[in-house]
């Protein structure tokens, strides 16, 4: 294999691009689900500490998703910038 097809070359930003938006729809989905599930509590202050940590929590694992997916199209470039340094550029 001399070269790498354009497609691959590519794939880093589709992580990134998924990073952006699952990370967002991550955060919304969970942000939704902690305040449906919250909506009709009776007591006023008494769900405000398990609301707080539940949003905390989407904000959390929103982030932990896009941070992951950026990695890991990060790690691609670095793999393309290796194959590139040992085999010569893309034509």
């Amino acid at each position: 294999m001399s070269e790498l097809p354009i497609l691959l070359r590519r794939l880093p930003y589709a992580f990134y691009t998924l990073a952006v938006l699952l990370g967002c729809w991550r955060i919304f989905n969970e942000l939704s689900m902690v305040e449906s599930a919250y909506a009709y509590a009776d007591a006023v202050g008494a769900f405000e500490n398990a609301r707080f940590v539940g949003r905390s929590t989407a904000i959390y694992w929103g982030f932990v998703e896009a941070a992951y997916l950026v990695s890991s199209g990060a790690f691609l470039h670095v793999l393309i910038a290796i194959f590139d340094k040992m085999k010569g550029p893309a034509k």
